[in-house]
Formats: structure tokens, sequence, C-alpha cells
């Protein structure tokens, strides 16, 4: 196995998971970034992952957390986006997350019932990686074959699979968005939609910035920018965090959620 480079990104919240013992599932995930936005998120370069169709997707009904939510107020709480973010991704229960980055790249399919699983492809500084999350099993391909990863392994090549794949997990847990969102006292609302490009088609999505910098376990985030539908249905984020001196933009883009998925596990 090669040796792995993780992004400064991924390095700064996974140090701070670790110390915190914050895990994944029902927490955050980073990303935004607040000035002049694009249409949306770049694409990823890296291989994307190919879901199969199962049953129809579910219909969607707003969540209860996003009764206090007013999109037409010039400023909200981040007490008040977080959960209901949250909320929305979890009814959903499907999506796609594309990931762009000057450090990390890729693309992950996901669904929460039964349990959260997950599915990516990505790329990193070190070169191209698959992970894959299934029945409780998490596994990682950075070129060599799959590898159960597992920090608690007696096998040390599993040891250090397993502490790359928990911090890759992060990005592919979209649940983790709602604890960093809400981790920021006050967004600013924008006055009216913006035609936002996605890969399910032109949205229309209010842009909300984080008002001033703020902490997240530890983790200095610069700005933070999330592209919501007046539903409550994230659809792009751009994020800019600082850690050891250093600092890394990177943008989530969102789309399929809702539509029927079969994640595999790496074979």
């Amino acid at each position: 196995m090669r040796t792995s480079v993780i992004p400064l990104s991924a390095v700064a919240v996974g140090f701070a998971l670790a110390v915190t013992g914050c895990t994944g599932g029902t927490t955050p995930a980073p990303s935004g970034s607040a000035s002049s936005a694009p249409s949306a998120p770049a694409a990823s370069a890296a291989a994307t992952p190919t879901p199969s169709p199962t049953t129809a997707a579910p219909v969607f009904e707003k969540p209860v957390e996003c009764e206090t939510l007013d999109l037409t107020a010039a400023t909200v709480a981040g007490g008040d986006l977080g959960p209901c973010i949250q909320a929305v991704l979890v009814r959903y229960d499907t999506g796609t997350i594309k990931i762009a980055g000057d450090e990390l790249a890729g693309t992950v399919v996901y669904h929460y019932d039964p349990t959260f699983e997950f599915r990516g492809d990505i790329e990193t500084g070190a070169g191209p990686a698959s992970i894959s999350f299934v029945d409780g099993v998490m596994m990682l391909d950075e070129g060599d074959g799959p590898v159960i990863a597992d920090v608690d392994a007696a096998d040390p090549g599993e040891q250090s699979a397993g502490s790359t794949a928990e911090v890759y997990r992060v990005f592919s847990d979209p649940g983790f968005m709602g604890d960093l969102i809400g981790a920021a006292d006050t967004w600013k609302v924008s006055p009216t939609p913006e035609k936002v490009e996605t890969a399910d088609g032109s949205v229309e999505a209010y842009r909300l910035d984080s008002a001033a910098a703020y902490s997240w376990y530890d983790i200095p985030v610069d700005s933070y920018t999330l592209w919501i539908t007046a539903e409550g249905r994230p659809v792009a984020t751009e994020s800019t965090t600082g850690f050891l001196g250093r600092t890394a933009t990177l943008t989530q883009q969102l789309s399929g959620l809702g539509e029927p998925v079969t994640i595999s596990p790496l074979s």
C-alpha cells in the first residue's frame, strides 16, 4: 500500500475528531467560502461510482426542523440552519456528493436507510483511491487492491488504512454538514434566489454566507457559503478552512437527493 498524502482540510478534520471523540453519522462535514461564488462547485475528474436503481425515490416532506428557518430574512441563525440541513439530508436518504479542491476531489454516493453506507472514488495528493463503507465494514483501495480499514485491527496495514479511511469518511457523510453549519452564529441570506447549475440541472437557490469567521472543533473556518433551495435542500457549498498556518478551499455539489441507489463494497 502506498503512503497516503492526506489533504490539509482532511488532516484538520481528522485531528479535531480524534481530539474530541466526535465520529461520523449525525455530525458535520467541512465545506464553504464567501466572496463571489461560482455557479456551482466544479465537478471532480475522479471516477464516478455508478449507483444501481432499486425502488422509486421517496416523496420528500419538509422536516419540522426547518419550520423556524426563514430564508426571506436578511440573516438566519446557525442554530436554525444546521439542524434543518441535517434533517433534510437524512429525510431524502440518498444522494451524490461531488468534491473538488486543490488537495482532494472525487465523487461519493450514499444512503442512510437502513444504516449509513457509502461508496466513493477520490483523487488525493498521492493519487486515486476508492473507499466503501457497507454492512459496517470500511474498505480502502489506494492502488494495491482493497483492504479492510480498521483502526482497531491487529494488522498494521489495516490500522493504517483505517486511519486514512476515517478521515475520508468525514467528507463522505453529508450528515457532518449540518453540525459544521450550525457552529456559525449567523448567516447572511441573499435577497433573492440565484440560479445555480448542478448535475440535476439549473436550480434556484438562496446563497447563504457565514457572517464571520468561526471555529468548528477548534478548526478555524475562514469562510463558508451554502446554496439552499426554498424548501431547504442544499445544492452546493464552498469553504475555506485553516490549520497549522495553512488554508485550503473545498467545494461540494449535492445531487440526486432521494434517487434510489444500491451501494456495493469494494471487491
